[in-house]
């Protein structure tokens, strides 16, 4: 076999073969059904938050009424009065929720389309709005305390851009992780790592996630 003819070989092997293979619980590839379900799962909690945030964004007051009292909510099949400052919290959640859910759908599509989902993946996608909602409401109280006087009413915030906040941290939550991580290692003292402690640097540049 010519020298051209190994190098022609050796490109025209399959990605595969180059990857070592992964065994353990998970390392199989999920079937068509479970594609179904976790796309439907996906698709369904975009949906319920989308209407979430319809139903629970901060209306419009007069300069006049006080942005503290309670205002309706319509949830399903429930009519319920709550306070604009918990509204903007659940807004809060709901949006790091939903672009958690971005990054989901993103992956999701990207494993699928390459063949490559397998099962361990899919605790993280049922996991992900729920590490998003958090990590936006972290990042929610950090900039409210750090930011703004304890005095600070509703109309002194912006609906828009908390939301756009917890949006962007639930897209990137490993970002944020890095980010708070950093904040906190500047506030505190940086523990020593773990016997079996892997950097988070490492596990990303490690991890196949599309993003």
């Amino acid at each position: 076999m010519t020298e051209e003819e190994i190098t022609t070989t050796a490109e025209e092997e399959p990605m595969e073969s180059v990857r070592p293979k992964r065994t353990g619980v998970g390392a199989s590839l999920v079937g068509p059904v479970g594609i179904v379900l976790m796309t439907a799962y996906l698709i369904l909690a975009v949906i319920f938050l989308l209407y979430s945030l319809v139903q629970f964004w901060l209306p419009l007051l007069p300069t006049t009424e006080s942005a503290s009292t309670s205002s309706p909510v319509t949830f399903l099949f429930w009519t319920f009065a709550i306070s604009d400052e918990v509204r903007l919290i659940l807004i809060v959640a709901m949006a790091g929720a939903l672009g958690s859910l971005v990054h989901a759908l993103r992956s999701l599509y990207w494993y699928v389309g390459n063949r490559e989902l397998v099962m361990s993946w899919l605790v993280m996608y049922i996991l992900l709005p729920f590490v998003g909602a958090t990590l936006a409401l972290v990042f929610y109280f950090v900039i409210r305390g750090g930011f703004f006087s304890s005095e600070a009413t509703i109309e002194q915030t912006s609906p828009f851009g908390f939301a756009g906040l917890g949006a962007l941290v639930g897209m990137f939550s490993e970002q944020a992780v890095l980010k708070l991580k950093e904040v906190a290692e500047t506030l505190l003292s940086k523990p020593h790592p773990g016997e079996d402690a892997v950097p988070q640097e490492e596990r990303r540049e490690e991890d196949t996630d599309f993003n």
